[in-house]
């Protein structure tokens, strides 16, 4: 018995086997078939049974998913056809120059860090405000007469787009990718189409940089010669926090090698070029004022289309050497510095880079390469790594370093045994952390939270009202719609206002039938409602209505919200528009004596405006959790 049966199984294994051996169905690949005889074509694949995809009667072109018979069939049918496979097509991506991978500032490198926020002005020849790797938020010509035709700053000459790509050339898959691609960007033309500026339009241009509060300001530009009036302007901007930035010169070559003029100034980080292989460039000017060096031979960067010929490609990029390029690689790496570190001096930025550089030739500071090769470091003493525990609209952190303080939306976070509760939305969300050294010396570091949920299309953590969203949607008392939208600025419903209030005060969420007429048992707010009622914290109308859709004011959000969470006047705030004679003035006092609100700005609580979903939220998160306050 036990030899018949193992002789069956085999025997249907075999027969298995075959049959799947002569069934397996022939593999497919996606082919354009491109001739113009598509009718015949089409014909010949009907009788055949040969699937067609689609048929591109504008271009005389068949798509169609064929096994290698199907193939051979029609090459056998139809030999003049041309037939190609299917082919992927992918983003063109950002190209890295080398140079900036020498600073080790890649973006690989510097992420989360890209220089958002914080203002760099080119004071040049201009900054292409047409390129298309380079965002121009704004920006002056201090020259008079010489400024570009149609926008005053655009560049005339090239100097100073290429300069700007190395800083900020957009991440935006196309061309390059800038040191710091989120900087806001701005434009100073101070140089005319020559290349050629004056006192007057240097010192207007720094002028208009200390006026408009920029942080960063690169000098690409020399001269050999003192000038009391511009170092005077610069010192002032110095003083301002202001950092500034300077080539040393390209006069390396000739018998005075020394630094020239600005970055001779004390005010001014000057900075000298190396080759590739970190040789100096010979052109680099020498002296003991050289601060930092930074990668100038053929660097690669963004150039008006208009001027683009240096190549031959007309393509908006190009090739160009010297201190002037070198410079811009040192004012990108302070940008990125200066979004990660908000609290630290133009002085304590300067040392911050100075004692980070790549030391090269003489060991210390040399006349060559001063400090060495100005280099992002990521790993910076001082600061703090976390655990992070992602939920939903919210982040856990925790960490065995010292930390005194997290800020978060400009409030600061209560830890509880190292451990920090931050809420948001899904997205990006900065936070302060202060951190404690050996030495017991504070850090202050901008550090950013990546929230995978809840994600809305139009809220994001940036928004005042975002925390609340985030705390609301982490205790399951809020949603948003089945589009992906939140809706903040709509105006709230009673019903919904009904199910927010009886969600945060623990209400289950069961239908039921209510005492309104116009509350049905299926509406999604009817347990909420009638739950309320029965807790005496809501009531309907008269005429044995509840009108659900009806908007819910300000003041009916502070009887709302007082009874369901039992709050008690401990004080009376005045109103221009709130008087003691309404309905809703105790409930009013009593959200004001919870720091639940404070009112407007300018003595008023509009009690008869409507209230939004985000107000509500934001008053929701508050009553619940003192961090909100």
């Amino acid at each position: 018995m036990k030899k018949i049966g193992m002789s069956l199984y085999l025997s249907i294994l075999f027969i298995f086997c075959m049959q799947s051996t002569t069934f397996a169905e022939e593999s497919r690949a996606d082919y354009l078939l491109i001739g113009e005889n598509q009718t015949e074509i089409t014909r010949y694949m009907n009788e055949q049974n040969i699937p067609i995809g689609k048929i591109y009667s504008s271009f005389s072109i068949i798509s169609a998913s064929l096994t290698e018979s199907e193939y051979a069939l029609l090459q056998n049918r139809f030999p003049n056809l041309t037939t190609q496979k299917n082919q992927t097509y992918k983003s063109s991506k950002d190209t890295t120059p080398t140079s900036i991978k020498a600073v080790q500032a890649a973006k690989e490198q510097t992420l989360p860090y890209t220089g958002a926020g914080i203002k760099v002005a080119v004071l040049d020849s201009g900054v292409d405000v047409k390129h298309r790797d380079l965002k121009v938020q704004g920006g002056y010509c201090s020259l008079g007469y010489d400024c570009a035709p149609g926008t005053p700053y655009d560049d005339d000459n090239g100097h100073g787009t290429h300069v700007a790509g190395i800083i900020a050339a957009s991440n935006n898959n196309t061309g390059i990718i800038g040191i710091a691609p989120d900087v806001e960007l701005y434009s100073i033309k101070a140089l005319n189409a020559f290349g050629v500026g004056s006192t007057n339009s240097l010192i207007n241009g720094v002028e208009w940089a200390i006026k408009n509060n920029i942080d960063i300001l690169n000098l690409s530009i020399t001269t050999e010669d003192h000038d009391v009036a511009l170092e005077k302007a610069l010192a002032t901007a110095y003083q301002k926090g202001m950092l500034i930035v300077g080539s040393a010169g390209n006069n390396g070559g000739t018998a005075n090698k020394s630094v020239m003029y600005p970055a001779k100034y004390e005010t001014v980080i000057a900075v000298s070029a190396v080759k590739n292989d970190l040789s100096k460039l010979k052109e680099s000017a020498m002296g003991k004022e050289v601060d930092i060096a930074a990668p100038g031979e053929l660097v690669f960067s963004t150039y008006p289309v208009k001027f683009d010929s240096l190549d031959f490609k007309v393509d908006g990029y190009t090739h160009m050497s010297g201190t002037s390029m070198a410079t811009p690689h040192v004012t990108g790496i302070l940008a990125l510095y200066k979004e990660r570190f908000p609290k630290k001096s133009n002085v304590e930025l300067r040392a911050l880079l100075q004692s980070h550089a790549k030391d090269l030739g003489d060991s210390g500071k040399d006349p060559i390469f001063g400090y060495g090769l100005a280099q992002y470091v990521p790993n910076i003493p001082g600061t703090t790594v976390f655990d992070v525990k992602e939920e939903v609209g919210l982040a856990t952190l925790a960490t065995t370093y010292k930390v005194s303080s997290i800020e978060s939306g400009g409030k600061k976070i209560t830890s509880e045994n190292n451990v920090w509760k931050i809420y948001g939305v899904g997205g990006r969300k900065n936070i302060l952390v202060t951190s404690v050294d050996a030495n017991g010396k504070s850090l202050v570091e901008q550090q950013y939270i990546q929230l995978k949920s809840p994600m809305f299309s139009d809220v994001i953590n940036a928004q005042r009202f975002a925390e609340s969203i985030g705390y609301l949607s982490s205790r399951k008392q809020i949603n948003g719609f089945e589009d992906g939208t939140f809706r903040p600025y709509a105006n709230i419903t009673r019903g919904e206002a009904a199910a927010l209030i009886g969600r945060a005060l623990g209400y289950s969420d069961e239908k039921t039938t209510t005492k309104f007429a116009d509350v049905s048992a299926s509406s999604f707010a009817s347990g909420y409602i009638q739950k309320a009622v029965d807790a005496k914290i809501i009531s309907g109308y008269s005429d044995g209505t509840f009108r659900p859709g009806n908007f819910v004011t300000r003041a009916e959000m502070a009887i709302l919200i007082s009874k369901a969470f039992d709050l008690k006047a401990t004080t009376a705030k005045t109103f221009t528009d709130v008087a003691s004679s309404m309905s809703a003035y105790q409930a009013i006092n009593t959200l004001i004596a919870a720091g639940v609100t404070t009112g407007y700005g300018d003595g008023t609580f509009k009690p008869y405006d409507n209230m939004t979903r985000a107000d509500f939220s934001v008053f929701l998160a508050r009553v619940q959790d003192d961090v909100f306050k």
